[in-house]
């Protein structure tokens, strides 16, 4: 089965055979709408194509090319998956018609992989925007925060203050930073870090609970040192969870 997850910064496929996660490969999303296609872009993955694929999209440019070109390799239309897909948990959100449907699979993910015994789940996903989202103990996904993703917040602060210098590497460094490009690096990341322990530690004080906290997403690695050890991270999050939806829709049919 082949997972696909459209991004507004990439595209990630993976190829599942039955519930193990094979091969995964990552392209720009840009790349693909600007050469129209994305499996010249992964000719491994052209060459193993399965019958069957999952799919879940915040780029809708994107789509049609890419199932042009599953239908055209032999494949069968994908499963779109969108709010309204049976994904195993209930969803209790006032504009539901503009939920994410990333954070939602992220969510059903987190709930079905990590969750022990009755305790909620409140899984962050770092990309464009760093979500942090709650899931109670009976698998109802009641909403959360959508904060500017690590790079954004950077790039809007070199924006505004263009004297500041553009580093490459943003890991490292010290807490209290001794030059300007230290205090960027400490301010970017710990911060950033900061931040969603800080709202994390807010959810589970309003909630009254002691969630377990699942972290995913590209930026993830920059943070996870300075979060505390029981963060779970899962850097393949979204396709396990397109795998788990694409089995229960296979489930229903029956």
């Amino acid at each position: 089965m082949l997972a696909i997850d459209v991004g507004n910064s990439n595209i990630t496929a993976g190829i599942f055979e039955g519930s193990a996660l094979k091969t995964i490969r990552r392209i720009p999303t840009h790349t693909c709408i600007s050469d129209g296609s994305f499996l010249a872009h992964v000719p491994d993955v052209r060459g193993i194509l399965p019958a069957e694929a999952v799919m879940v999209s915040v780029r809708r440019q994107a789509d049609d090319i890419i199932v042009r070109e599953l239908l055209a390799s032999g494949g069968k239309p994908p499963l779109f998956v969108d709010v309204n897909t049976p994904m195993g948990i209930d969803v209790m959100y006032e504009t539901k018609d503009t939920l994410g449907i990333d954070r939602l699979v992220c969510a059903a993910a987190a709930y079905h992989l990590y969750r022990e015994m009755d305790r909620p789940v409140i899984v962050i996903d770092m990309g464009t925007a760093t979500t942090i989202d709650y899931i109670t103990g009976q698998g109802v996904f009641r909403g959360g925060m959508i904060a500017p993703g690590i790079w954004s917040a950077y790039e809007g602060l070199l924006t505004a203050a263009p004297q500041l210098p553009r580093l490459e590497d943003l890991d490292g460094g010290d807490l209290i930073g001794a030059s300007t490009a230290a205090c960027v690096r400490s301010g970017v990341v710990r911060g950033h870090a900061a931040m969603i322990a800080r709202v994390v530690e807010m959810m589970a004080d309003t909630m009254k609970t002691r969630p377990v906290m699942v972290i995913t997403g590209g930026p993830a690695g920059m943070v996870r040192k300075e979060l505390p050890e029981s963060y779970i991270m899962d850097a393949n999050l979204i396709l396990k969870g397109l795998s788990r939806i694409h089995s229960l829709h296979n489930e229903n049919k029956c």
